[in-house]
């Protein structure tokens, strides 16, 4: 593995750690700003555990074990289970049968909560369209291209 000193960054007129911690602070913010939206009383952590919710079951599916949805967050077990109890507090998942297994439970978002993240998640997209609209499809694709690369770099495990 090849480590690049902290000064290999100095003086480079594009600093990617300052734009990809720009992007990250600014996209809070204005998630921060939306999330409201979903209930008043939504945090940010929990809007990304909403999120990674959906994320988990990408074609649809009942719902996502606690247990699988911890490892796709990368936290405890019952650091998600604390965060589950306060969305069910607040009416945004309950647990369902899993129908493969009768014993388990299954985390879903409720209707209102799906409605509701759904118009977060266009008003988000809409904004992110217009901030990119004036770009060429060569530009969106090296973004994109890029953005994956850099992701599966961070994902990669660490020695």
């Amino acid at each position: 593995m090849t480590t690049i000193p902290d000064q290999a960054f100095a003086g480079v007129e594009h600093d990617v750690e300052y734009e990809v911690t720009r992007l990250l602070r600014r996209s809070r913010l204005r998630g921060l700003g939306t999330i409201n939206r979903i209930h008043p009383d939504l945090d940010f952590a929990s809007y990304m555990l909403l999120v990674a919710i959906v994320d988990a079951r990408p074609g649809g599916g009942h719902g996502v074990r606690g247990s699988d949805l911890a490892d796709a967050v990368s936290v405890h077990k019952s650091t998600v289970s604390r965060g589950i109890a306060q969305l069910e507090q607040l009416g945004l998942v309950e647990r369902v049968p899993d129908p493969t297994d009768g014993r388990a439970r299954l985390i879903s978002l409720t209707e209102v909560a799906r409605e509701r993240l759904a118009e977060v998640r266009a008003t988000r997209r809409a904004r992110l369209a217009r901030a990119i609209a004036d770009w060429t499809e060569d530009d969106l694709d090296t973004l994109a291209s890029l953005l994956g690369r850099l992701n599966t770099g961070l994902e990669a495990p660490t020695e």
